[in-house]
């Protein structure tokens, strides 16, 4: 693998990943509230890399989907691209937990759960045959791809690389490299970048940047996804030819993870200055004691649904009806969708009381 990088230009991105890391690393964060950032994350990360390409599944879909409640009035095929994408980060999670370094038959792998009950067309697993554009969202060209003919031996050469790669180079900085070499290699008839994408997690999380597994990337490069296609391209250039500079996207990659951390650190936050005025609430009866739970779990979920509320608070079906009720008429909540599908999103009063804890990012 060949690539030119300006170490210089990496030094302060990465002296403020570190000292993210060390922050997550020492969290003073309730348990509970910790668990639930954590399975936020997951699902943020699904919905993130899947969106990136496409899919259009909202966030509370993708998390019924992923929790097993069934995909009726959705569509199949986005449907199939989430657990797809759910099985081959979870690959990737289980590799590095046990020490896996990544070759070909990994990445191969990776793709494979990534199509997952895809068309057969699309060939799982196996590399492409013929040529492949790569474009951005809105439908433009990006870069060409080498020939197909080249892939094999440029991906035989990547894995020996993946294998020892430079001893100076740091694991954020080998899980960029890694994304952007095998996007532009693009060796695949699709699911090129998901892929690329389960392959830098599973580096950042067996080189110790996992940050606790609060934090989504996947979820911060759809909501910057202009840029992340501009980084990439900015690397690259309008064809792929070994030896380019890989700084802008590296560079990007960085900023990008402790960009995602301070997201998390300004939700936290905000839970802080939700919890003081719902409990302010409480004392002063005008909030049920187990909204404390219900309205901190919306906080950091953005929605509740009545089944949250009853297995957080062991509240009764028609209690919860009640105080969920309440909720919206105080302003905390507001009620989405049908009798049937109905979910609670934060209501102007709980958006306002943490509003001083954070900047309020995308709803998802």
């Amino acid at each position: 693998m060949k690539y030119r990088l300006q170490q210089e230009s990496l030094v302060g991105s990465l002296e403020d990943l570190d000292q993210r890391c060390r922050l997550f690393n020492n969290l003073p964060i309730d348990p509970t509230h910790e668990q639930w950032l954590r399975q936020r994350a997951w699902i943020r990360t699904i919905h993130g890399t899947t969106r990136i390409e496409g899919n259009t599944l909202s966030d509370v879909e993708v998390e019924a989907l992923l929790a097993g409640e069934g995909s009726s009035g959705i569509n199949q095929r986005e449907a199939r691209e989430i657990i797809g994408a759910r099985e081959a980060l979870s690959l990737a999670d289980r590799l590095a937990a046990e020490g896996v370094v990544p070759d070909e038959g990994v990445i191969r792998e990776i793709h494979r759960r990534v199509l997952w009950n895809q068309s057969p067309l699309l060939t799982p697993g196996e590399y492409r045959r013929g040529e492949n554009r790569v474009v951005d969202a809105s439908g433009d060209p990006t870069f060409s791809t080498p020939s197909s003919g080249d892939v094999p031996e440029l991906m035989r050469d990547f894995s020996s690389w993946l294998g020892d790669p430079s001893p100076e180079q740091r694991p954020p900085i080998i899980a960029a490299l890694a994304h952007l070499e095998l996007v532009a290699i693009h060796p695949f008839n699709d699911g090129n970048g998901r892929t690329a994408r389960g392959l830098s997690r599973l580096i950042l999380v067996s080189g110790g940047y996992a940050l606790n597994g609060l934090v989504s990337l996947d979820a911060q490069l759809d909501l910057d996804r202009p840029a992340y296609f501009s980084a990439i391209r900015g690397a690259i250039g309008q064809e792929y030819r070994p030896g380019y500079d890989a700084t802008p996207f590296v560079c990007y990659f960085v900023e990008s993870i402790t960009r995602s951390a301070d997201y998390v650190l300004g939700r936290i936050r905000g839970l802080g200055e939700v919890a003081v005025q719902i409990r302010r609430e409480i004392a002063e009866r005008r909030l049920p004691p187990a909204m404390l739970d219900g309205l901190a779990f919306a906080w950091v979920n953005r929605h509740i649904r009545a089944g949250d509320y009853i297995r957080l608070t062991g509240r009764s079906p028609q209690t919860t009806t009640r105080e969920l009720a309440s909720a919206v008429e105080g302003g905390w909540l507001r009620a989405t969708g049908d009798k049937r599908g109905r979910y609670y999103v934060l209501g102007p009063k709980l958006l306002a009381t943490a509003a001083q804890g954070e900047i309020v990012s995308p709803p998802y």
